[in-house]
């Protein structure tokens, strides 16, 4: 689970209202020019996680600019909202954010998805929903289980209810009319662990992806899912696995704990991805899907986000190539960050000065940090 500002994952309709024209033409086949690249092709040009920041007036041109220049093959992003919502106003962002990417790498694959939990103490939500769902308002508490323990202020969204699958639905087709054909559902596993039904909820997600995948080839494209490592039916609808590193936790996936010592060489400790961790994910995965480790962030004190901007900027290349090589070696990927969660980390923690914003608010970017001819080699490397 990440925290947070995470759930701004970022990724990318006019400001201020709809663009009907561009909606109108949305509903016909993506030409053949724009229409993205294969899954083989696209995971073969390299993947990189992009979390462009939906809120932050921070400029990201050089972020822009610099995915021009890597031309990847996918952008893997999880959410479009902040922690606990998605508004209307995300869902407007990612548009110009997509937009402005299908410019720049117009074959590029582009993710996006949707929040696992909802704050209760955020007012209803009304949404453009895609598809024939038209404009809705989604209450949270209306879509959770309210037999179920908040977790703080959050609440697990409930997807034996409908209204909660209409939800998913509605910021699904929205996604799809906006040119994301990746579509990400992060911890549905613990999703239909705690729904009021485990079988109503079973076939609500299935039903919810086989819909979304068919609205998709009405449009002509094809889509993608990403979810987590799961033992129900929903596998067979999983494209990709989703995966936290889990570098070196204190609490929980200790077994998978992987610090190295490097004497002499900046901090003089680095971290990478556990060869241990990608084979037992592996174990768990139908043969079928691709297995995605990635840079989480739920924990300030302890998760992957945390491990990695403690570190210098030697000790955090190593983990970047290393955790890249262990991966690719074992039959899985790992997805390099090119920019995190703002503010996630206090500024204390951080061991590179360049992760530390003109604002005194700590980001990672890997522009800003010197990080891209590391990233060219982390996607060669898994080539």
């Amino acid at each position: 689970m990440q925290m947070k500002s995470t759930r701004a994952l970022a990724l990318f309709l006019l400001l201020g209202g709809v663009n009907v024209l561009a909606m109108a033409q949305d509903t016909m086949p993506a030409p053949a020019q724009m229409r993205p690249h294969s899954l083989d092709a696209a995971i073969a040009k390299g993947v990189v996680n992009a979390r462009m920041s939906l809120f932050s007036v921070t400029d990201q041109k050089h972020v822009f600019d610099t995915i021009a220049g890597l031309d990847p093959g996918m952008i893997y992003v999880t959410y479009v909202g902040v922690w606990g919502t998605i508004r209307q106003q995300d869902l407007n962002s990612a548009g110009r954010i997509a937009d402005k990417l299908q410019q720049l790498v117009p074959h590029t694959i582009l993710g996006g998805g949707v929040n696992e939990s909802v704050s209760l103490s955020i007012p209803p939500q009304r949404l453009n929903c895609g598809g024939q769902l038209g404009t809705k308002t989604f209450s949270p508490t209306a879509m959770i289980d309210p037999r179920q323990r908040a977790l703080g202020d959050t609440a697990w969204l409930d997807l034996a209810n409908p209204t909660a699958r209409d939800y998913y639905l509605c910021v699904g087709t929205e996604l799809i009319d906006r040119g994301y054909t990746l579509i990400g559902f992060p911890e549905h596993e613990n999703l239909i662990a705690h729904a009021s039904s485990k079988t109503e909820a079973i076939e609500n997600f299935v039903s919810l992806l086989q819909v979304l995948r068919k609205y998709g080839a009405e449009k002509g494209r094809v889509i993608y899912f990403s979810g987590d490592p799961a033992t129900d039916a929903t596998v067979k609808q999983i494209d990709f696995y989703y995966v936290p590193a889990r570098f070196y936790h204190l609490t929980f996936a200790q077994k998978y704990q992987n610090k190295v010592l490097r004497p002499g060489v900046g901090v003089g400790y680095s971290y990478s991805l556990s060869p241990a961790r990608v084979r037992d994910v592996l174990a768990t995965a139908p043969k079928h899907a691709r297995v995605f480790f990635y840079v989480d962030n739920w924990d300030a004190k302890q998760d992957d986000l945390r491990r990695f901007m403690e570190l210098d900027s030697d000790n955090r290349r190593y983990l970047l190539i290393t955790s890249a090589q262990t991966a690719h070696q074992n039959g899985a990927y790992f997805i390099p960050p090119m920019l995190h969660c703002v503010d996630c980390i206090p500024a204390a923690a951080v061991g590179d000065k360049c992760e530390i914003r003109a604002d005194g608010k700590t980001e990672y970017d890997a522009v800003a940090c010197g990080d891209i001819p590391t990233i060219k080699r982390v996607l060669a490397e898994q080539r």
